[in-house]
């Protein structure tokens, strides 16, 4: 005798109850987790939802989910890890989300600018976790890398909390609330006046304005050149995808435009890299021939000979103050927290030197 293979039941899923109340799947995923702050009357549209398709979460497995406990993202945007600043601040909080019990994943996710917020699929990058057969919502995300409005709208219509790091906003208006930046204005100020100071005046910029915080860095060492009567004079175009690369080229390109750069202000330690390859390809020696600043102070700035010049990025402090501001908009999701500045500092190592002045012979 054979027996009938008994037909197995397919799996309600967490898709099946959102569309079912016409909801979103972040909503559904809070009511199954009992996370606060659902609407009463949500929430009992949900929980019908789910006894009418007989939705079976199997809770009795243990799992990291515990009351209080969130998942967090972190979510970098057209942007790759091996920037070193994006690593450093993952590990800033890391460090934060770990002291709280939290579990705190990474992902990368890449879009177009002009893609309705509907079908960018950002779901699919922070899709829920599965440990065991329970469903772990995604408590918040925390943006970096190169973000635009569409994204934004979109995880606003997914209801999650969501803050950024706001020197990579890349929407046409300004950002006012619910992000961290660092000032990059300033920071660019303070670098470029240590340098005028220093006696130069042709002074090259290395950075495009038209990419993350280089906008902000450009403004701050036009602004410092314009209060000195001082004309700026820089490389702004993106000429590799390689920061690396693109400080040699447009030191190259810029030498064959002004041959009497004495100083360069570049937009990342590591076009500051490829700036003082190019410049030891010219023969010209740092700082003797050429002063050089880079910005955002990575390990090895402090052991380069000489030790680069640089202005510091506190990441420790951007990435409490990124946790803190999510923790806030867990506890409460309307709420708009202002935008945080963190201010930056002007480290000055050896890179620079005084403008030589040949004095008359007599």
């Amino acid at each position: 005798m054979v027996k009938k293979k008994r037909k197995s039941r397919r799996k309600v899923t967490l898709q099946d109850i959102a569309q079912r109340v016409q909801v979103s799947i972040s909503s559904v995923s809070r009511v199954v987790s009992n996370y606060p702050g659902v609407h009463p009357e949500l929430r009992l549209r949900i929980e019908r939802a789910m006894r009418e398709l007989d939705y079976r979460p199997i809770s009795s497995r243990r799992t990291f989910q515990k009351p209080g406990n969130y998942i967090i993202y972190f979510l970098l945007t057209n942007r790759d890890l091996d920037i070193p600043v994006h690593s450093r601040i993952l590990q800033a909080i890391e460090k934060e989300t770990t002291a709280e019990g939290d579990l705190l994943l990474f992902r990368s996710f890449r879009y177009n600018p002009g893609s309705p917020p509907e079908d960018l699929n950002i779901f699919q990058s922070i899709e829920l976790t599965q440990l065991g057969n329970r469903a772990l919502p995604a408590g918040g995300v925390i943006l970096t890398g190169l973000t635009y409005p569409n994204l934004l709208d979109a995880l606003g219509s997914l209801e999650i909390p969501y803050v950024l790091l706001g020197n990579n906003y890349a929407g046409s208006d300004e950002l006012t609330s619910d992000a961290v930046i660092f000032d990059g204005h300033q920071g660019a100020c303070d670098a470029t006046r240590y340098l005028i100071d220093l006696g130069h005046t042709n002074i090259l910029f290395v950075g495009d304005p038209n990419i993350g915080w280089f906008s902000s860095l450009y403004q701050g060492y036009v602004e410092a050149l314009n209060e000195a009567g001082l004309k700026p004079f820089a490389q702004t175009k993106t000429l590799s995808d390689s920061f690396y690369s693109n400080g040699y080229f447009s030191v190259e390109m810029a030498f064959e435009q002004l041959r009497e750069i004495t100083a360069i202000f570049a937009g990342c330690d590591e076009i500051a890299m490829g700036a003082w390859k190019a410049l030891n390809d010219r023969n010209l020696s740092v700082p003797q021939d050429v002063s050089l600043v880079g910005f955002d102070d990575e390990e090895y700035a402090a052991f380069t000979v000489p030790p680069l010049s640089t202005v510091r990025i506190d990441v420790e402090a951007i990435g409490r103050e990124l946790v803190r501001q999510l923790y806030r908009k867990l506890e409460d999701p309307s709420l708009k927290l202002p935008l945080m500045n963190l201010s930056t500092t002007l480290i000055k190592r050896g890179t620079c030197r005084p403008l030589a002045v040949l004095s008359e012979s007599v």
